[in-house]
């Protein structure tokens, strides 16, 4: 079994002549960087090789106690996979996040090399970050609510803070007045029980005591929090009297959608776009316009214009997954669990956005448009929508583009869109790379996706990348597909499961053109290329 690319991202480097175009991906806990241009690998670098470094421990610690290390160090430590993958806008640095809560920044140099710059471990796993546009300060948004700022490049300087001082001062008290002035709050007067008495001599015959957490060692931040656990983050510029102001719009597990001032006023709430009833996992803004599309939970998405946080319209999404297959986990007669696709009925299954972005096409008149990519959770299959018909009232037109298997991430390189794919047996495709195209001037809602085998080809180089990258389909599962399991009152139906029945509102009927049109309504039409 072949490990999927969980993460990919394109980074065009300016030449003297032209630009060079390099593929990064992300292979569980591998980066590999690829020249599209030339089709081979240009770098490579691992947290295995940190893992290493760190399983093989200090001399003082070695020398302590060596029965206990000799029995504790049989299993070495596990390599960090690679969870959040982006590029700084002028195409120079790359930022990852793993899930050990590190952040790597890494230089991008001439030919393709990885140059590792810093490493900094935040205090909860981050959900979401962002690189400004000023390609000098990251935004991080963690699970626990906070977003932070910190610098892309930290300074080599000592970071001395309010909560620093506070600590280093707090160290100077002497131990003797620690213990002084612990005094539990249970006596013998208010415990009655054996094992509570024998607690509480426990507990009055401790005398070290747990210190409290250190603060961050580095320049850091804290722009703003939610009491909800938070699920994607977005910076925004917008200009307002002449002048261009920062907007940080962040997303959470309660429905909410928080528009917030830039650095440095980010405690200022300009507003809210309320709609959502279920969670909110993606944001999307539209390039050249006041756009937002939001979605997670809920059968539709949802297009705002975010300055004023006033509903533009909902898109749905739902009716497009009717009759898609399902894939999941099949029980074996051995007890095992296999990933198989379930073809039948979706009108059981929930909806889990798990991808948002924006590619650009060419329509059938030779001009340049732009199109949203929507992709969710186990679903085998793309959902495009031309940016133009986002704006319209009335009409629902959704391209459905069949996939072999579930798409994890997308990127653009030029107008050529790669996919990568949840293929994980030995010779299924886990890259794709294609281009938008409109067949029919007349119909403006229709995009279709053309391959491109040349670029294809050139990324074959990346087949051996995952050699001796291994995990099993229940550790690839929750590295891949974990935006389900934010809905509050459970995440996906076991396939099988019985389920009230209900009309099927889909009618299909075959186009003369050779492409399937599915009727949702009377002004919703979903076409399968």
């Amino acid at each position: 079994m072949q490990h999927p690319f969980q993460c990919i991202a394109s980074v065009r480097l300016p030449g003297e002549a032209t630009s060079y175009d390099y593929l990064v991906t992300a292979c569980g806990p591998r980066l590999t960087v690829v020249d599209v241009a030339m089709g081979e690998i240009a770098s490579r670098w691992s947290t295995e090789r940190a893992a290493s470094t760190t399983s093989n421990g200090d001399d003082d610690e070695q020398s302590e106690r060596p029965k206990k290390k000799q029995k504790t160090s049989t299993a070495a430590p596990r390599a960090s996979n690679i969870i959040k993958l982006i590029v700084s806008p002028d195409q120079t640095h790359i930022v990852t996040v793993t899930d050990d809560k590190l952040i790597r920044v890494f230089g991008v140099k001439t030919g393709g090399l990885l140059d590792e710059l810093s490493q900094r471990c935040m205090p909860k796993r981050p959900c979401a970050i962002q690189i400004l546009p000023d390609n000098a300060t990251i935004i991080c948004g963690d699970k626990f609510g906070d977003v932070y700022s910190l610098p892309l490049l930290p300074s080599d300087s000592p970071v001395v803070t309010e909560q620093a001082s506070a600590g280093a001062a707090e160290s100077e008290v002497s131990k003797k007045e620690k213990e002084a002035a612990f005094k539990p709050s249970a006596t013998n007067l208010t415990v009655h029980t054996k094992r509570n008495r024998k607690a509480l001599e426990a507990q009055m015959a401790q005398k070290d005591f747990t210190n409290k957490k250190e603060p961050l060692k580095f320049e850091h931040k804290l722009l703003l929090g939610h009491v909800s656990m938070l699920t994607d983050v977005l910076y925004a510029t917008r200009e307002v009297e002449r002048k261009h102001r920062g907007y940080i719009i962040t997303a959470d597990r309660d429905e909410h959608v928080r528009i917030s001032r830039g650095p440095p006023q980010s405690h200022i709430i300009e507003g809210y776009c309320m709609g959502h009833t279920h969670f909110v996992s993606k944001l999307c803004l539209i390039p050249g316009t006041d756009m937002l599309v939001s979605g997670g939970g809920d059968d539709d998405l949802y297009v705002w214009d975010w300055p004023t946080g006033k509903l533009r319209r909902k898109y749905e999404i739902f009716g497009a997954m009717l009759g898609l297959p399902y894939v999941g986990d099949t029980v074996m007669n051995d007890g095992s669990t296999q990933q198989a696709a379930t073809v039948g009925d979706m009108s059981d299954h929930k909806v889990a956005v798990s991808g948002l972005c924006t590619a650009p096409f060419t329509n059938a008149k030779g001009q340049q448009e732009t199109a949203l990519l929507v992709t969710c959770e186990r679903v085998p299959a793309l959902f495009v929508i031309p940016v133009n018909r986002l704006q319209l009232v009335k009409k629902y037109e959704i391209t459905q583009i069949d996939l072999d298997y579930p798409p994890l991430d997308i990127t653009c390189i030029g107008d050529i869109v790669v996919i990568s794919l949840d293929g994980r047996k030995d010779g299924q495709y886990r890259l794709t790379a294609n281009k938008l195209v409109q067949p029919n001037a007349d119909d403006k809602g229709h995009v279709m996706l053309k391959p491109d085998e040349d670029t294809e080809a050139r990324l074959k180089c990346l087949v051996g990348s995952a050699e001796g990258v291994r995990a099993d389909d229940k550790e690839l599962d929750e590295l891949f597909y974990s935006v389900a399991n934010l809905r509050k009152r459970g995440g996906w139906v076991t396939p099988g499961e019985d389920v009230a029945a209900e009309d099927d509102p889909v009618d299909a009927e075959a186009d003369p053109n050779g492409t399937e049109i599915v009727e949702m309504e009377d002004d919703a039409t979903v076409r399968k290329a």
